[in-house]
């Protein structure tokens, strides 16, 4: 299909097509399908997460010779205290700075933040990528490549499911805010409900290049079944490929190919997403998000040459 010539604001093409992308997930259930999935999901980590460490306080008052509490949450503190704990904590993520922020944040919201960076590179990668084959296989994505170019399309289809993923963080605050004063104790309301905020939108940023990956998907692939079988395969991919890379690097036996392989793969940035220092925060973000438009880039070479 040839397309026709058009003077429009490329912004305002992308923002349209966003909104249409929204729009259609509204009038066909799929956006409320989302949240509600993501939101039961949320619930249930938490749920587990509540369960087990009312079990660990449990287990420490009883060894403390104290009566343990109905819910979680009043000995984190002075858990946290060890100094035995917090250099075996340091030495795990690898910064005592980082160790300090996470000592004053609620520790729902530091679990929502870890769920919310499992569940939406899932979320987000599964959706696009049927976002353009779905519509490519309907020839229903005519429609808007009459009124703007190729490459609107597919920034506006990518803003668009941000949009939809980022309504569906904004129900996982809600329910970690539910959580938190339902199951828990010292779990201030307002601290919480921002710091579960904040560490949802570091989720969201840390699965733009799966995002990115998918919208390539959908791209290269053109049909709504493949691709979606295409996409999980390639969330399974990378769920394995990271480990076995970082693997091959620390031994040496790809050395600096398996760095080199695994910059480009998302699921990289995850305790970039996690830093204080703002310089770092900003280039472990800039890094996510050049990933993301290389996969939406290599996407496109298909795209842009398509019989639609």
């Amino acid at each position: 299909m040839t397309d026709s010539p058009r003077r429009t604001s490329v912004v305002g093409d992308i923002l349209v097509v966003a909104a249409y992308e929204l729009a259609q997930a509204r009038r066909t259930r799929l956006l409320q399908v989302l949240v509600l999935g993501y939101a039961a999901a949320t619930g249930a980590a938490h749920w587990g997460f509540v369960q087990g460490l009312k079990e660990a306080e449990r287990s420490i008052a009883l060894a403390m010779g104290v009566p343990p509490t109905d819910r979680p949450g009043a000995m984190i503190a002075s858990v946290l205290s060890s100094e035995d704990l917090r250099r075996f904590i340091t030495n795990l993520i690898g910064s005592e700075a980082l160790l300090e922020r996470l000592a004053t944040v609620p520790v729902l919201a530091i679990w929502s933040g870890a769920v919310a960076m499992v569940l939406l590179p899932v979320f987000m990668l599964l959706g696009t990528s049927v976002s353009v084959a779905a519509e490519v296989e309907n020839k229903s994505i005519r429609f808007l490549a009459l009124r703007t170019e190729r490459l609107p399309i597919i920034l506006g289809k990518g803003l668009g499911q941000l949009a939809m993923a980022s309504v569906a963080a904004l129900a996982g605050v809600a329910v970690t805010e539910v959580a938190g004063l339902t199951l828990m104790v010292q779990q201030p309301p307002l601290g919480l409900g921002l710091s579960a905020l904040e560490h949802a939108a570091r989720a969201l940023l840390y699965a733009l290049p799966f995002a990115g990956l998918g919208l390539c998907v959908s791209q290269w692939v053109g049909r709504a079944n493949p691709a979606r079988a295409l996409g999980v395969i390639a969330l399974i991919g990378v769920v394995i490929a990271n480990p076995w890379l970082e693997y091959q690097s620390s031994t040496h036996a790809l050395g600096r190919l398996a760095d080199i392989v695994r910059t480009v793969l998302p699921g990289q940035g995850w305790t970039d997403m996690w830093q204080v220092n703002p310089v770092t925060f900003a280039v472990g973000a800039a890094k996510l998000l050049v990933v993301t438009l290389g996969w939406v880039a290599l996407g496109y070479l298909r795209f842009d040459r398509r019989d639609l």
